[in-house]
């Protein structure tokens, strides 16, 4: 930032302008200190000094109505100068001695000034102007001479000539290194773009990245990094590596090829896998460290393995589904015509465990052919007190089922699905715990994230210890009536939605939490 400002200050326009400035000041200064070095034979001081007094007096005018005059005649504002240049700096040459005078060079500053100020006709305009110029003043001062040829104009259109060349000469320039600087600058622009682009490429990945130096020290880290070691607060850049990634790194330079198991890089936090990657820097070299949650990694290949046995088991029940429909219309048909108890008994029991197999079809049936959800705001007490309503319809009373959610506590997530979450979870706790039991939603937000939460609880028997591990898996089930695919179907719905659903610890009865995400994030 400050190197454009000081490129936008000392722009061309500015640069000559000082150069004017101090021009004139160092002709008034030679004059008084030494003239001897300026004025030849037939020097006018007199002119000299009252021509270069002038040129001071327009140069710090000028440069103080630079802005005031390229804004109003912005046409004009970087030719005036130069024409004035050219005049007064004549002058100057004939007031020392004509062409042969030393200050014949500036002339060709002047010219090559105006090639870079005004390219194109402007600069060649400017040089026929100072060979003009110098031609009239060689001309004139011939006169003054009274010499026998003043028509002898033979150093004034050698001058011109090299007017005329340096003026195309630095207009070639100038072209190629305005050129040059506006591929600079693309090149600048899409390089930063790129950078942008890479930063957030690296940012939005699940996987951690880690970039730390030769002295452990972390120079980069990626959101899902800091998640995976700080859980998602503080920032890891410039502190060093834990314990645990700086033995993996040692044991990794000394065989990089050997296999290390997944490990927990901080107390408490995620097991992840951590492969480890050399990135050549100008400086000193850089470590690159890849960080896998294992838990996703297990979790996705869950996914695939379920995906698979879904589209497996929902052949296998579309197939089963037609002899059980013919073994359940042949039941009808014996119980139609059976008069022993017995045989009644025994088609009652064939009966019931037809309807409970047609139950488990149909539970893999919709469980195969479940549709995305269309997740939308809605506010979560209205929702949990239709639930309550649909419950108390059905026998249940107000001390049995209880909420506590405050009014301000707002979710996104399909409504259907979330009223199928909670209908399930309210019928497990009324089924294990039996009639007498009570469950009690409560809702609010967490402090340190401000996610908002749900929590279903029971005063029931609660969950065996050794049933717990396997509580979401599919088709695990603690009840000879249920197919095992309640639990799975709630976590699978409420990771849809970008919830998550856990059994937490309570001290009587089984407690589930709902952690919704951001009511605000679209994408996550």
């Amino acid at each position: 930032m400050t190197d454009h400002l000081a490129s936008t200050f000392w722009s061309p326009s500015r640069v000559y302008a000082a150069y004017r400035i101090v021009l004139a000041a160092i002709l008034i200064a030679v004059y008084h200190l030494a003239p001897t070095s300026i004025f030849g034979d037939s020097s006018k001081p007199g002119l000299f000094i009252a021509t270069a007094s002038v040129y001071l007096l327009l140069t710090l005018v000028s440069a103080g109505l630079m802005t005031p005059l390229r804004r109003r005649f912005p046409q004009w504002a970087a030719l005036l100068p130069v024409a004035v240049d050219i005049l007064l700096l004549t002058m100057l040459i004939h007031a020392s001695g004509g062409t042969k005078s030393n200050l014949s060079v500036l002339l060709m500053v002047t010219v090559a000034s105006a090639s870079i100020l005004l390219p194109g006709r402007g600069g060649m305009l400017v040089a026929a102007f100072a060979s003009l110029s110098v031609m009239f003043e060689q001309f004139w001062f011939s006169i003054q001479l009274t010499l026998d040829n003043p028509w002898h104009l033979t150093e004034s259109g050698m001058l011109g000539f090299a007017f005329f060349v340096t003026s195309i000469i630095i207009q070639q320039i100038a072209r190629r290194l305005a050129e040059s600087e506006a591929l600079a600058e693309t090149r600048h622009k899409a390089i930063i773009q790129l950078e942008e682009l890479n930063w957030q490429i690296v940012q939005r990945m699940r996987t951690g990245i880690i970039v730390f130096d030769r002295s452990q020290r972390i120079v980069l880290a990626n959101k899902a990094a800091e998640t995976l070691m700080l859980s998602g607060s503080g920032t890891l850049v410039n502190s060093i590596l834990p314990p645990a990634l700086t033995s993996l790194s040692r044991q990794w330079q000394g065989n990089p090829i050997q296999h290390r198991p997944a490990v927990q890089l901080v107390p408490g936090g995620a097991t992840v896998l951590v492969r480890f990657a050399l990135l050549d820097h100008i400086d000193q070299p850089l470590t690159l460290a890849f960080l896998e949650d294992q838990r996703q990694l297990a979790q996705e290949a869950q996914q695939l393995k379920l995906a698979s046995l879904g589209r497996m088991s929902a052949t296998i029940a579309h197939e089963i589904r037609n002899p059980l429909s013919a073994i359940s219309h042949a039941t009808g048909l014996l119980a139609e015509s059976a008069q022993d108890e017995a045989d009644k008994r025994l088609l009652d029991i064939v009966s019931a465990n037809v309807k409970r197999m047609n139950g488990i079809i149909n539970d893999v049936l919709s469980l195969s052919r479940r549709q995305a959800g269309a997740a939308e705001r809605i506010t979560l007490v209205e929702l949990v007190a239709r639930v309550q309503t649909h419950w108390l319809d059905r026998g249940k009373t107000g001390d049995q089922l209880t909420i506590n959610i405050p009014k301000d506590v707002v979710v996104r997530f399909d409504p259907g699905q979330l009223e199928q979450i909670l209908h399930n979870l309210i019928g497990n706790a009324f089924r294990h715990g039996g009639e007498e039991v009570s469950v009690s939603l409560s809702g609010g937000h967490q402090r340190d994230t401000g996610l908002p939460w749900l929590q279903i609880s029971d005063n029931g028997p609660g969950i065996p210890a050794e049933a717990r591990p396997h509580l979401f898996e599919p088709f695990f089930t603690t009840s000879r009536q249920g197919t095992g695919l309640g639990l799975f179907v709630c976590r699978e719905l409420c990771e849809a939605n970008q919830a998550q659903l856990d059994l937490t610890e309570s001290s009587s009865g089984a407690s589930f939490v709902i952690t919704f995400a951001h009511p605000d994030r679209v994408f996550q």
